[in-house]
């Protein structure tokens, strides 16, 4: 095995490893991966960027700003955060020798418990959701789907499995919640683009049969002309609207 191949293998094993430790690691746990190839200072800096890529924490460390978090926001988000961080400042914060007891109340079902945990630990979700910014989604929408993640934690305290840290189950769940919210707008942005494939494939058949026939269309006819099936073509046809009364003009687009 070459020295590349062996890097990538001991990369993937730590980060591995660091999922199953709630992505947490420690500078010697880190270190140890690469032991046998004696990494100098300069060599480990793109491992610990790396990590900070895949939301991994190195204990001890100061982690470096990610790539979204580098990039300007747009003035509605800048707002947002600015009126944010200071309805944050107002936020009351838990003494610290009660955190435990409030999540052993709140694992029980306790509901003021569970008020208190989430005004305390409101202050994690803003970067956790600020790491996921430029992706398709607002940050106050990201914050948003954050504090219901918060909010899913605390309702699942009961449920965690043994050996779990209290607040790594909040994180997890906040990170959940956020990534579960941008996968379903890629998947709504995903079927918005083949809707509107399917509408434009439809106008140029349209367009086509209705010179060829010298008439209007019907629906039967341009399914057999592309092949669909008719409760799929009037589905889109139902899309389209009024649109449709365009069907013997030259280049009909749907965007």
């Amino acid at each position: 095995m070459d020295e590349k191949t062996r890097f990538r293998t001991a990369l993937a094993a730590l980060s591995a490893s660091a999922i199953n430790q709630d992505r947490k690691l420690t500078q010697e746990e880190m270190q140890a991966f690469f032991t046998e190839m004696k990494l100098t200072r300069a060599q480990q800096e793109p491992v610990y960027a790396y990590l900070a890529s895949q939301g991994i924490r190195v204990e001890g460390r100061k982690q470096p700003a990610s790539e979204a978090e580098k990039k300007p926001l747009t003035m509605e988000e800048q707002a947002f955060l600015d009126q944010y961080k200071k309805d944050m400042r107002l936020v009351k914060k838990q003494p610290g020798d009660q955190i435990e007891e409030l999540f052993i109340r709140a694992a029980d079902g306790d509901t003021q418990a569970k008020r208190y945990l989430t005004e305390h630990y409101m202050d994690k979700v803003l970067p956790i959701a600020r790491a996921y910014t430029h992706q398709g989604l607002l940050l106050q929408d990201l914050v948003q789907e954050g504090n219901v993640g918060l909010m899913i934690g605390l309702d699942t305290l009961g449920l965690m499995e043994e050996g779990t840290v209290w607040e790594a189950h909040l994180e997890r769940e906040i990170h959940r919640a956020i990534r579960a919210a941008l996968d379903e707008h890629e998947d709504s942005r995903n079927t918005g683009s083949q809707v509107v494939e399917k509408l434009n494939r439809l106008a140029d058949a349209i367009t086509a049969l209705t010179e060829d026939l010298g008439r209007h269309i019907t629906p039967e006819e341009l399914s057999l002309y592309v092949d669909m099936p008719l409760e799929e073509i009037e589905a889109l046809l139902q899309i389209a609207g009024d649109n449709i009364e365009m069907a013997d003009e030259k280049n009909m687009r749907w965007k």
